[in-house]
This record gives C-alpha cells, sequence and structure tokens, in this order.
C-alpha cells in the first residue's frame, strides 16, 4: 500500500494501526499534507478510482477527474486548502476501460496541537448508481412537468394557506396572465372573478358544494377583459399531491358554450320559419288571424324573449304582442304586395342591457325578420288571389246558377200549369154537362194551384236575390206536401189510371218546405211521366238502413239500366230524347237533396221492371 515503514508516525499518528484501519473501510479513504498532496490512498479508494497508489501520490489523482468536472473541482479543492476548510464535491472519475464513474469526495482537515494544518482526511463513494437514479428521476420529472406544462387543460394547485402555487401554459394562455403574476398573488382569484358578487356567490357555492367537484363551470375574466367560460374539476382526493392542498384540471368551454348559444338561437329561428310556413298552407287563412298568430311567433325567437315585443301593420289595422312598448332599440323590414309597400313588422327590445349598445340586435335576427316579411307578404298575396279567384268562381257559379235558373223557373211552372190545364179542360167539360158543383170544384182547384204556382214564384224570386238553394229550415210534414202533391197531380193520375199507395207514418224532417215540394212533384212527376204497362202503381214510402230513414217513390215504369244510374241526375240529360221535359228535373231534385245534407239514388232491375228513386235527408225531427 505504502512504502513508508510501519513505525513511522506523523505527528504522534501510527500509521501501522491506520493501515489496519483503513483497509477494513468499505469507503475510499485518502489522506494529504497541508497543501493538498495526496500522502496516502487505501485499498478501497484505489478499487473505486481504478488507480494505484503511486500513480495517485501528490496531484496526480486531478487527472483521473472528467474534464467536465475537472477544472471547478480543482478550484474548489484548492480554495479549500487556502481557506483551511472542509472540502465536498461530486463529480466524475474517469476509469481505465470505462467511460465514467460518479463519486463523493468528503475530506476534513488536520490540525496539529499547535492549530497548524497538518493534512487532509477524507473519504471517496461510488455514487454512480445513485446519481444515475437521481438523474433518471430529474428527467422524469422534468418530462412531467413538461408535460403539465404543454398539456392543453388548465391545471391549477393551492398551497395550505389558499395561494395558487402552480399554473401551467394552458392556464396562462387562457386567462392572459403569467405564472409569476398568479402564483403565491394573495388576489389571484380577485383578478380572475373582478365581479365581488359574482365571486362571493361561487365562493358560498364550494362551501356547500365541498372539495370534490366535477365540471363545475366558473364565469373568469381573461387579462383581455374578455370573459370565459370554464369547466372546473378538483381532484385532490383522487390524485392527491405532496405540498399541494388542492388541486384540479379546468376545460375552456367558452367558444363550445359560444356555438351551443349560436346553435340555439338559429335553431329558434328556424323553428319560428317552420312555424311560419305552416300557418301560411292552412286552408281558407284569414289575413287577420295570420298576422296575430305571427306576431306571436317573433318574442320567442329572438335572443332576449323577454325582453321583446313586436307588431304588425298591415293596410290600416295593427296586430301587436302582450305587452307592447316602442323604444329605440328597433328592427323593422316592409310587407310588400303585389309591388306596393302595405305594411311593416316590427321588433323592439323594452328596456335593460339590450338598449345599451348602439346595435343590441344580432345580424342573423335582421335576416329573420327579412324572411319573415317575405314569406308573410307572399302569404298575403296568396290569399288575396285565393279570394280573388274566390270571388271569378262565384261570379261564374252565379252565371250559371242564372242560366239554371230560367230552366228551374220553367220546369217549377209547368207542372201547375199543366194540372191547371187539365182542371181547365175538366171544368169546360162540367159546364157543358152543367155540372155545377163539379164546376165549382174544378174553379177552385185552378184557383188554389194559382196561389200556389204564385207562392212559389215569390220564393224563387226570394231565394235568387238571395243567391241560395234554400231558405233557413224549418220543421216540415212531408206527409201534407205529398198529399197536396197528390191532389195537383190528380186529372194525370186518373188518366193514366194509377194506383197510388201512400205510407202515413213518414216522420218529420228539418228544411225549406217550398224547396221540398219541388223535390216531391219532381219525382212524382218523373214516376207518371215514365209509368209502365196496366195496371199501373205508384208505391210513396220510407224504410230503415243503418239507423238512417230512406225515403223512396217507386213506380212500375220503363225501368233504367244501370249504366244509367249516375248520369239521370245530370242536368239537361234524358233517356229518351224524344220524350217530354228538358231534362232538368232530377239535376234540381239532387241539388235540393244535397243542399238539405242528404243524398239521392235510383233502385232498378233493369228495363222494363221499374225504378225507385230513394234519398235521405241531414236532419229529421224526433217526435
Amino acid at each position: 500500500m505504502s512504502n513508508a515503514k510501519p513505525n513511522k508516525t506523523y505527528s504522534g499518528f501510527d500509521v501501522r494501526w491506520y493501515k489496519q484501519l483503513v483497509d477494513v473501510s468499505p469507503f475510499g479513504v485518502v489522506i494529504t499534507d497541508a497543501k493538498g498532496n495526496c500522502l496516502h490512498v487505501n485499498r478501497r479508494w484505489q478499487e473505486i478510482v481504478g488507480m494505484s497508489d503511486k500513480r495517485v501520490l501528490g496531484k496526480s489523482w486531478l487527472q483521473a477527474i472528467h474534464d467536465d468536472d475537472n477544472e471547478p473541482v480543482t478550484q474548489r479543492w484548492q480554495e479549500a486548502v487556502r481557506q483551511q476548510q472542509s472540502f465536498f464535491a461530486e463529480y466524475r472519475l474517469c476509469k481505465p476501460q470505462e467511460q465514467f464513474i460518479w463519486v463523493a469526495c468528503d475530506a476534513n482537515p488536520v490540525f496539529t496541537p499547535g492549530g497548524k494544518l497538518e493534512g487532509y482526511v477524507g473519504s471517496v463513494t461510488d455514487i454512480s448508481d445513485v446519481k444515475r437514479r437521481l438523474i433518471e428521476l430529474e428527467k422524469s420529472v422534468e418530462g412531467i412537468q413538461t408535460v403539465i406544462s404543454q398539456m392543453p387543460v388548465i391545471l391549477f394547485a393551492f398551497d395550505k394557506k389558499g395561494r395558487l402555487c402552480a399554473w401551467n401554459s394552458e392556464a396562462e394562455r387562457v386567462s392572459g396572465y403569467s405564472a409569476a403574476e398568479m402564483i403565491n398573488s394573495p388576489n389571484a382569484l380577485a383578478i380572475l372573478c373582478p365581479d365581488a358578487n359574482y365571486r362571493y356567490q361561487m365562493l358560498d357555492a364550494l362551501k356547500e358544494r365541498g372539495s370534490e367537484f366535477q365540471d363545475w363551470e366558473w364565469q373568469l375574466t381573461a387579462k383581455d377583459g374578455t370573459v370565459k367560460t370554464i369547466a372546473l374539476s378538483n381532484i385532490t382526493k383522487i390524485h392527491p399531491m405532496k405540498n399541494w392542498a388542492s388541486w384540479g384540471v379546468g376545460v375552456d368551454m367558452t367558444e363550445r358554450r359560444r356555438t351551443e348559444y349560436n346553435l340555439r338561437e338559429r335553431v329558434k329561428e328556424i323553428t319560428c320559419l317552420y312555424k311560419l310556413s305552416q300557418i301560411s298552407n292552412r286552408p281558407n287563412l284569414d289575413i287577420s288571424v295570420f298576422l296575430q298568430e305571427v306576431v306571436g311567433l317573433i318574442p320567442p325567437s329572438w335572443q332576449f324573449p323577454d325582453k321583446t315585443c313586436a307588431r304588425i301593420v298591415y293596410e290600416s289595422e295593427a296586430f301587436a304582442t302582450d305587452p307592447f312598448k316602442t323604444s329605440v332599440a328597433r328592427l323593422s323590414s316592409d310587407l310588400r304586395v303585389r309591388g306596393r309597400i302595405v305594411g311593416l313588422i316590427e321588433v323592439y327590445y323594452m328596456g335593460g342591457k339590450a338598449e345599451a349598445g348602439s346595435d343590441p340586435f344580432l345580424p342573423e335576427e335582421r335576416l329573420l325578420i327579412d324572411e319573415m316579411a317575405l314569406q308573410v307578404s307572399r302569404t298575403i298575396g296568396h290569399v288575396l288571389s285565393r279570394q280573388d279567384l274566390a270571388l271569378m268562381e262565384e261570379l261564374s257559379a252565379r252565371a250559371q246558377e242564372l242560366e239554371q235558373f230560367s230552366h228551374v223557373i220553367s220546369h217549377d211552372l209547368r207542372t201547375p200549369l199543366t194540372a191547371i190545364g187539365g182542371y181547365a179542360e175538366f171544368l169546360h167539360k162540367q159546364i157543358n154537362q152543367n155540372n155545377i158543383v163539379q164546376a165549382k170544384s174544378c174553379a177552385q182547384q185552378i184557383t188554389d194551384i194559382s196561389e200556389r204556382m204564385e207562392k212559389r214564384l215569390e220564393e224563387i224570386l226570394k231565394l235568387a236575390k238571395l243567391g241560395k238553394i234554400v231558405r233557413p229550415a224549418e220543421a216540415v210534414n212531408l206527409n201534407d206536401i205529398i198529399r197536396e202533391t197528390l191532389v195537383m197531380l190528380a186529372p194525370r193520375i186518373e188518366k193514366k189510371d194509377i194506383k197510388v199507395s201512400l205510407s202515413d207514418n213518414l216522420p218529420f224532417v228539418i228544411g225549406d218546405q217550398t224547396r221540398l215540394c219541388e223535390v216531391v212533384e219532381n219525382l212524382l212527376d218523373n214516376a207518371i211521366k215514365y209509368i209502365g204497362d196496366k195496371p199501373n202503381r205508384l208505391e210513396i214510402g220510407c224504410r230503415t238502413e243503418r239507423n238512417i230513414p230512406v225515403f223512396y217513390i217507386k213506380d212500375n215504369g220503363i225501368g233504367i239500366d244501370q249504366k244509367h244510374f249516375d248520369s239521370i241526375f245530370d242536368l239537361f240529360w234524358r233517356i229518351n230524347k224524344n220524350a217530354e221535359g228538358d231534362g232538368t228535373g232530377l239535376a234540381i231534385v239532387k241539388r235540393i237533396i244535397e243542399a238539405h245534407g242528404g243524398r239521392i239514388w235510383v233502385e232498378s232491375d233493369g228495363l222494363g221492371k221499374g225504378c225507385c228513386f230513394c234519398f235521405t235527408l241531414g236532419r229529421i225531427l224526433d217526435r
């Protein structure tokens, strides 16, 4: 180990004993003189450093130090020797055939009893494994810190004093405040929540919620003054961190909430237009009702429904929401129908923050009111067009009604005139026979029929003025109508030797008596006209089908082919073109019955097998 003799001593220190002691030491031991020159190293030191004791004497051991560490370690050692102070350093030593090792060197000065520096005694420990693990740990911590710093979520932490002790780069980006401005600042929360009322409100809510919360949204004010929505989650209990009393993460929800808000506003606007379209497409639309419903769609479709009121002005009328109040915050759009301005749509904000800005309305709301005005204008135009078309159709119908009116009058007058002619002929015959009693009876019948015809003419003219086919309904006794008609048609019935069978239990109906007389007259006239071979029969009665009374007039006349069942009710249609009449009777009957809410049809087994005309009426009087 050393070339010194065993019994040699240094200031009373027996080297022999020293050698025995240090050779069994697990640490590398070194002894130097007062100038720092190496005098002795033990076996463990030589193993650690990889140099023999002869090679390290003097200052040669300094050559083993890594180039990057040599200068600072040498300067520190020389300074310790000069100041006669303790020396400690961690540095790298280069070993033969090895890259390097890390060692920790700790040396203390040794003084004589007189206080003179005699040298240094120190130890060297191989700390390569520890240093390697420490470097790996530092790299790991550095990596974690990099991840935390660069992670796309806000990370915040508070120490036991309630001050911010962590504020990552995402927090800096979102808030605009640097970590230096926020960490350890006693006013951090006041900076982020400058509104004291809101801040105390949220702090009170925090006391109720406790330290554990997920996605709790706070309104934080950034450095540039913008208010941002941050969803905060406290995960202290889930992942406790040393020196962090409370910590968590946050996500900037501002853009998402803004997008959601904008989407809700667009949905409101689309819903408004959809409902407007539904209202516009209703049949028989009344413009006044339509405009009042449209104005009610406006407030829920604007961004401040509780402050929004609206009004639609059309011609000389105004349709407004309740409540309604004008203000300086106004939005309007004209209604244009058939090339001229006929009104406008107005939207107002009734006071509050909505009026604070120079333009409280969204650009989309300006587009919305223009679109509503356009659709309302089109709808009004369509309604007016339909009204014009209906008027034209009514005029056309009136013209057609007028055309048919002459046919109705001529047809309605033909039957009573025929009856008058028959009774007049009979009267002439009775006078020639000097049968005064029968002559008076015939004269009275002529008078009654004439009065009845005059009354009917008055009713027809009155209905013509009203433009209606039937008068207001009244209770009508069909039995009386049929009997009176049979009396009027008696000469024709007797002439053709027709046996009439009449049910006496026909129900009362609700309708226009004059028009129902026409129905009975026309149907009986038609039956008499087309009666068949003797014995001639007419059956008048009522049957029940599905709890509905069905009136019928049945004859044993010439009958009708099934293919003509519908055609016979067409105006001017006749089976036999050479037959008497103009083909208007059954068409008039059909129209009168349908005006009473009923229907008419014919039943026949074919030609030569008679006909049965059946009809129902909308209202039957229970008695």
